[in-house]
């Protein structure tokens, strides 16, 4: 049973990579690429036990310490992918050398381990779990930090919050840690087969939100640009500041509003806050700070709210008799029935099967 599973985890991490990589569907691109790189050297954890299984000859132990290096690098690739996620229009710098600090130290100590004959195994599964947790730790904080600055330029945020990569960092950390302790205690003694089934439904559910992943930032160019230069701490700032006068903030606000009742920018389940920003003729910038401290919403927020109120026009009339309740939320500029849910819920306190079934007004 273990070898089987042993089996299908190598194989469909090489697969995960292999689509990852190839990125038929052509997001995220270069997070993608650095994502298959990730999984690819995450398969190397499951390579001699696929060599035994082979029956091919055991491999050389400097091969064996040149397969520990590498899979080293797994959880740094894996925090750059992040990056790149979080940021397409990034580039390694200099200063990105300090990531091979660890990794070199981790060299010599393999060298003296082959070559002196010295017993470094505890020391290297010590130095390897404190790495992997390092980069897992600060990839979750990175991935926090985008979930929250989405919602400041994105309407439809949860199919690109990378929730899915958050799940999976933390299945990861919860299954290297069990690894590593099994290992400290049972030394040479086989892993639990659910820790193998365990990351077999990991990668599972990795290659099913790689097919589905959506494009995180827009594909035009000028759009992408003012979305990347929007973040959490500069937006706290310009939020704070007065960059706008009461007196044009009212005026602004009266444009933004009759501009969201009779065109319906909302309607359009792609609209962001840089497309409706030109729409308008502001900056980014201008108009995250009116919806801020004009309506006291983000930009997520101020978006739905209109959706909503459409969606409770819809549910109240005739109308909803000749369309699903997923018919409601695509006329409604949701783009799916799940955050069409979650988001009415949030904000009526019903679902809208509820609220169609109440007759409700709110």
């Amino acid at each position: 049973m273990s070898t089987l599973i042993q089996i299908l985890i190598f194989g469909s991490l090489i697969l995960a990579s292999f689509l990852s990589i190839t990125n038929p569907g052509k997001v995220n691109r270069k997070a993608n690429l650095w994502f298959g790189i990730t999984l690819l050297l995450w398969s190397t954890f499951w390579f001699e036990e696929i060599v035994m299984v082979a029956g091919w000859k055991p491999l050389n132990p400097w091969l064996v310490s040149l397969l520990m290096f590498l899979q080293l690098f797994t959880p740094l690739v894996l925090y750059i992918c992040i990056i790149f996620f979080t940021n397409p229009s990034y580039r390694l710098k200099k200063n990105a050398l300090f990531f091979l600090v660890m990794p070199a130290l981790y060299g010599v100590m393999l060298i003296l381990q082959q070559g002196l004959s010295y017993d470094l195994e505890p020391i290297l599964l010590g130095f390897l779990l404190a790495h992997s947790l390092f980069y897992i730790s600060i990839s979750f904080v990175k991935i926090r930090r985008h979930q929250k600055n989405t919602q400041d330029f994105s309407s439809n945020a949860e199919e690109i919050d990378l929730k899915w990569l958050e799940y999976i960092i933390i299945a990861i950390l919860i299954i290297t840690i069990a690894a590593s302790v099994l290992s400290l205690l049972f030394y040479d003694s086989p892993l639990s087969p659910y820790l193998g089934l365990a990351m077999l439904a990991t990668v599972y559910f990795i290659a099913y939100h790689l097919i589905k992943q959506k494009e995180i930032f827009p594909l035009n160019e000028k759009h992408r640009e003012d979305l990347l230069s929007i973040n959490e701490e500069e937006l706290e700032v310009i939020h704070k500041r007065k960059i706008i006068s009461e007196e044009k903030l009212v005026e602004l606000k009266s444009k933004l509003n009759k501009h969201m009742n009779e065109e319906q920018p909302h309607l359009d389940n792609e609209i962001n806050l840089a497309s409706l920003s030109e729409q308008l003729g502001l900056t980014p910038h201008q108009l995250s700070y009116v919806i801020n401290n004009g309506f006291d919403e983000n930009f997520f927020q101020f978006i739905n709210r209109y959706r909503v109120e459409k969606a409770k026009d819809l549910l109240s009339s005739s109308i909803s008799d000749k369309y699903s309740i997923l018919g409601i939320a695509f006329e409604s500029g949701f783009s799916s029935k799940t955050s069409f849910n979650t988001t009415f819920k949030k904000i009526t306190g019903q679902t809208p099967s509820e609220f169609k079934k109440n007759g409700s007004s709110l």
